[in-house]
């Protein structure tokens, strides 16, 4: 047992001092490391998900000199849906519906699918606008035209595709950009799949669209793979 003496004279060990500047630095460098892991590993997934998709994405001059619509026939033409813009479609959209008619229109299809955010028609409605607009604008007859409601997602549209509407062969149509990710989810619900990039009337893309879309290939491809359920 020590005395009193002793504990008196008993030196206190010092307190190491944390350099700030240091340990900032050093967290730092670990985010930027895991940063660049991270994009390293959605870099090879998006490549993956557009390499794996190129020989099945198609122009709409391709479709309109028949040599597609003459040696293939499909379920439906699925137009996947984005913006609208009060009571009408965004430009992009518009461009995406236009497309989708001229396809159907090539008598590759028997029918077209509207697919999109109509969850809450009430505030937003994004499948009942599209179908507006293939009727008055590109005469596309009312009995030809089917509105999924809760395509909320890509993924979604596409899972309720083979889900809900028992599709076995579509051509899907969409922004170029969206294009292969679209095929990609298609083809891993076991349908037979081609995509058509939208004619672009003259809007501009914003990067963050790609950016989004960069994201969204790495979501989707792990989606598939785990074969995430939603209700149909």
């Amino acid at each position: 047992m020590k005395s009193r003496t002793e504990k008196k004279t008993e030196k206190k060990k010092p307190v190491r001092k944390v350099n700030i500047g240091s340990l900032i630095v050093r967290i730092a460098l670990i985010l930027v490391i895991l940063g660049l892991i991270g994009g390293g590993t959605l870099g090879v997934m998006n490549a993956y998900v557009i390499n794996s998709t190129k020989p099945y994405v198609y122009s709409l001059q391709d479709f309109q000199s028949g040599s597609i619509s003459r040696s293939m026939h499909f379920d439906a033409v699925i137009v996947l849906g984005c913006a609208v813009w009060g009571d009408g479609p965004s430009p992009m959209l518009a461009d995406r519906l236009r497309t989708a008619a001229a396809v159907y229109k090539t008598g590759c299809a028997d029918r077209i699918i509207v697919s999109g955010d109509s969850e809450h028609p009430e505030k937003y409605d994004e499948t009942n606008t599209m179908k507006r607009f293939l009727i008055n604008e590109l005469g596309i007859p009312l009995d030809k035209i089917e509105c999924d409601p809760l395509g909320l997602s890509t993924y979604e549209s596409m899972y309720r595709a083979d889900k809900k509407y028992n599709l076995k062969s579509v051509v899907v149509v969409t922004t170029g950009f969206h294009v292969a990710r679209s095929v990609y989810d298609a083809h891993n619900f076991g349908i037979e799949a081609v995509g058509v990039e939208a004619i672009n009337s003259g809007y501009v893309i914003k990067q963050y669209n790609y950016w989004r879309e960069f994201i969204a290939r790495g979501k989707d491809l792990v989606f598939t793979y785990l074969k995430v359920d939603y209700a149909v």
